[in-house]
């Protein structure tokens, strides 16, 4: 999924998690008396964050998407169950009964698609794995699902970001025939219809997209590949909504890719983890550092307590962020480590503590903030790769 997960929206958390871990309470340093600052205190009192366990879904899927609706109910489409077989399958999550019902499924079979909730309450779904260049809209109130227009190029590895405007703008991707996509489509809610914008300077697969808070799309990162070469993009873009534009936004200190960007209460970009190094294994690593945008100027926002890609991340209520889980793949090795921890950053600080790791190894899964402040992790992969049909929530 993506996610250009709703980063849009500070209120919404996204999560990660991974593999077992206690549950205690974990302390970033003590305070000593009347000298310990308020940010610290909060800090710690953000740290004591508890998961518990939250009802299962009927299926294990991974790679699929998770839409908090209007309703507060949490819409789960589609994913991979662990076969050769992706499902069109659709279920609701209801945070007050916390409890599981179906619902419509999709008109395909889709996994590793993009979801996007629309400014009409609805949900637009688009492409998916290896074949396709559809999109369907859920409509919560009939619980179904009906086509809209179809993409105009195939795309993998692609983000899609709602816009101040409620279009939906969709970058890069790798397109058919292994060709790293520069283009970039505007979908209009109105019409159900897509058109082209400007495109990148530079093609680009598994990078990210966060809308700013001035309106503008800030894209950073991916992979591309010249040849048989692969590499790491270190450059990003800004994507102007008033001129269809796209212009340079300086260069990552770490060309990742397979990184999350998230909107910080600021207006500013929070950009964490993803794999770095060109090349093909074992060269390629996971990431530890993060980095901001703001004014204009990337730079370094601290180093997480763990390198980790396939990970998670959300922005709580306080304006903290959440990174947890993933993978950590050690730099020339063949190594992957399997995570359940979680680091908490403090934008008003710039630095970041250890917060309470997940009860389940899980990577490419989905959190979702739920209006009670909670977050909700659904699915993912464990370390023997098989998918899970568990789901836990975390409460701040």
């Amino acid at each position: 999924m993506t996610c250009s997960f709703a980063s849009t929206f500070p209120s919404i958390l996204l999560l990660l998690a991974s593999a077992a871990c206690g549950p205690g309470p974990y302390y970033d340093g003590e305070p000593s008396g009347d000298s310990a600052s308020a940010v610290e205190v909060a800090t710690q009192r953000q740290a004591l964050g508890s998961w518990s366990s939250a009802a299962p879904m009927w299926t294990a899927r991974f790679d699929h998407t998770a839409t908090v609706l209007p309703s507060g109910k949490v819409l789960v489409a589609g994913g991979d169950p662990g076969s050769t077989t992706y499902l069109s399958s659709a279920a609701l999550y209801n945070p007050a009964t916390n409890t599981w019902s179906a619902t419509g499924s999709m008109t395909q079979a889709r996994s590793a698609h993009v979801a996007v909730l629309l400014a009409s309450g609805k949900v637009l779904v688009i492409g998916g794995t290896y074949t396709t260049t559809t999109a369907e809209l859920y409509d919560p109130t009939t619980g179904t699902w009906t086509a809209t227009g179809s993409l105009a190029a195939y795309r993998e590895g692609f983000t899609a970001t709602l816009l101040a405007s409620g279009q939906v703008l969709v970058t890069g991707g790798r397109g058919n025939g292994g060709v790293y996509l520069t283009s970039s489509e505007l979908y209009d809610p109105a019409t159900g219809t897509w058109s082209a914008t400007g495109s990148l300077a530079a093609g680009r697969m598994n990078h990210s997209a966060v809308r700013l808070g001035n309106g503008q799309v800030l894209v950073s990162g991916g992979l591309y590949m010249v040849f048989t070469s692969l590499y790491r993009l270190d450059s990003a873009e800004l994507y102007d909504p008033a001129t269809g534009t796209w212009s340079t936004a300086g260069n990552l200190a770490t060309g990742r890719s397979e990184h999350l960007s998230l909107l910080l209460p600021s207006g500013d970009a929070l950009i964490v983890g993803g794999v770095a190094g060109n090349g093909r294994l074992p060269s390629h690593y996971s990431v530890s550092a993060a980095e901001s945008f703001s004014a204009g100027t990337l730079s370094s926002a601290g180093t997480m307590s763990s390198p980790r890609h396939g990970h998670a991340a959300a922005v709580l209520s306080s304006g903290a962020v959440l990174v947890a889980g993933g993978l950590n793949k050690i730099g020339s090795t063949t190594v992957t480590q399997y995570l359940s921890s979680a680091s908490l950053y403090d934008p008003t600080t710039g630095t970041w503590s250890a917060t309470t790791s997940m009860l389940a190894v899980r990577n490419h899964f989905t959190l979702s903030a739920l209006p009670s402040g909670k977050v909700l992790a659904v699915g993912g992969t464990n370390s023997s790769g098989l998918g899970l049909a568990s789901t836990e929530l975390y409460t701040p």
